[in-house]
């Protein structure tokens, strides 16, 4: 008789044992539970504050400085005074400005070799041994042949803007939206409106107004970067394209089939050594470099 009593009190207390500890881990799920339904219902933490425009402004300088040399190869297309070309491009570049562009036409020919060391320009012809040669005012000048500026030239091949240009100038407009900013700045009647991502610190979008003719021409330029990739720690864009309206109106759009970054460059690897019979002539009286599109005036 005791041992059955027993029995039962031992299954008695296990059954109050079971039901305590199912009550307990209820308990349990169910405070879980209003936790993370409490978490849930929180706010988002509130976005960083945007940084300032001159600090915004320097740190996308600091990040196209990362950009120490260049080796690349692409395919442009160009339409300037109802003209269309087309070429294909080998493109060298040492910071912080020297330049070699080789542009080919059909069957691999060389057109052109394009030199560039500051303001300093030379164009040569191989087909007819003449080499072309100045020294621009600018770097809004536009280059003899080529229907481009210095500045084109820069956003082209290091595929963002010159750094430099715009820190402390006026800004008369910052708005931002997530990781896009746009920065607009006026001096002298100019007016600049940069659109950035500042994730990446790229500049996508760069435009401009200017007068010229004493105000009676407003001259604007667009220049788009797009399809960005890292390429050895530097955020590149694939593509490029220059749009201008007013005097010299026209497009440039570039294509990049290759790009090698930070591989060591030499100056020796920009310069070009031309022949002791050629020809030379001042940059003003340069012809249209690109190769004219079939069918096309």
């Amino acid at each position: 008789m005791s041992g059955r009593a027993g029995r039962s009190s031992l299954h008695c207390s296990v059954r109050r044992g079971l039901l305590g500890w199912s009550g307990r881990s209820g308990w349990t799920w169910t405070l879980a539970c209003l936790g993370l339904l409490l978490l849930s219902c929180r706010p988002p933490p509130p976005a960083p504050p945007p940084l300032p425009v001159e600090q915004l402004l320097q740190e996308i300088d600091a990040a196209s400085m990362r950009l120490q040399d260049f080796r690349g190869s692409a395919r442009v297309e160009t339409t300037y005074a109802d003209r269309r070309g087309r070429a294909s491009l080998r493109i060298r570049y040492l910071s912080p400005a020297q330049f070699r562009i080789d542009v080919h036409g059909a069957l691999f020919e060389i057109l052109a070799v394009v030199m560039i060391h500051d303001l300093r320009v030379r164009l040569y012809i191989p087909r007819g041994n003449t080499v072309f040669e100045g020294t621009l005012e600018a770097r809004d000048a536009s280059i003899p042949g080529l229907d481009l500026t210095l500045d084109d030239v820069h956003a082209a091949v290091t595929g963002t803007i010159a750094p430099g240009r715009y820190p402390g100038l006026p800004v008369t407009d910052y708005g931002r939206e997530g990781n896009l900013a746009a920065v607009t700045l006026e001096s002298d009647g100019d007016r600049r409106t940069l659109w950035i991502d500042t994730g990446r610190m790229t500049v996508t979008r760069e435009a401009s107004e200017s007068p010229v003719n004493q105000g009676s021409v407003t001259r604007s330029i667009t220049r788009t970067f797009e399809r960005f990739r890292n390429r050895n720690g530097v955020w590149r864009p694939d593509r490029v394209r220059i749009a201008r309206d007013g005097p010299g109106a026209g497009t440039f759009e570039l294509t990049y089939r290759t790009q090698s970054i930070n591989r060591g460059l030499r100056p020796s690897d920009i310069e070009v050594r031309l022949p002791e019979t050629v020809v030379r002539r001042p940059l003003e009286e340069a012809g249209a470099v690109f190769e004219t599109v079939d069918g096309a005036p």
